[in-house]
């Protein structure tokens, strides 16, 4: 009886053992995650960051485009006809 009663005792260590592995682990895994979903959002704001100055840069080429097809119409427009 008393061999039974250690082998369960036995069995009961080696699952708390294993039992705080498992939770050990979790905590590393959440850890982990967490780290990971820092980056993520970090990222995500790069990218929009990204996204606006492409936009900015955008609006400043159109501009700068127009003025130059402004200044080609004045400059023809100034040319004496050549006859």
């Amino acid at each position: 009886m008393n061999d039974k009663l250690d082998l369960i005792l036995e069995g009961i260590k080696e699952l708390q053992q294993i039992t705080r592995a498992i939770h050990d682990r979790q905590e590393e895994t959440d850890a982990k995650l967490e780290t990971l979903a820092m980056e993520v959002h970090k990222l995500h704001g790069e990218v929009a960051s990204v996204k606006e100055d492409t936009k900015r840069i955008h609006k400043r080429l159109d501009y700068q485009i127009l003025r130059i097809a402004r200044t080609e119409e004045e400059i023809h427009l100034l040319k004496p006809e050549k006859q």
